[in-house]
């Protein structure tokens, strides 16, 4: 199997942090604390590492953790190159990195690390 081009030709950035402040709507979580929104962004990569055209691209994961270089938690968003994560608790810094996956499941190196302070 082909291996995808190690930074997948991510353009990828932090567009958007919105936060809002306890009570009200959207923007407090169950237990009551604010809570804020990372609107992601990022290229689809159009090549594999050995530079033979990609055609088998089924989709991205988001990986992203509160810690530089940790990101435990994933949400695979599909075949997007725009998303929310949504309900991050105020008060901390998150990393985010994005993989590709072709249809066999394989899965790519992680784009650059970008992070972000709520």
């Amino acid at each position: 199997m082909k291996k995808f081009v190690v930074d997948i030709h991510v353009l990828f950035m932090v567009l958007c942090i919105v936060s809002c402040g306890g009570g009200g709507g959207g923007g407090s979580s169950a237990s009551g604390a604010a809570t804020g929104t990372a609107t992601l962004k990022w290229s689809a990569p159009t090549t594999n590492a050995d530079g033979s055209q990609l055609t088998d691209l089924a989709g991205f994961k988001i990986h992203y953790g509160t810690a530089p270089g940790s990101h435990p938690q994933t949400i695979d968003v599909g075949n997007v190159t725009t998303y929310q994560v949504e309900n991050l608790p105020k008060g901390a810094t998150y990393y985010f990195v994005i993989t590709a996956y072709n249809q066999a499941g394989v899965e790519s190196d992680p784009s650059n690390e970008a992070s972000k302070t709520l």
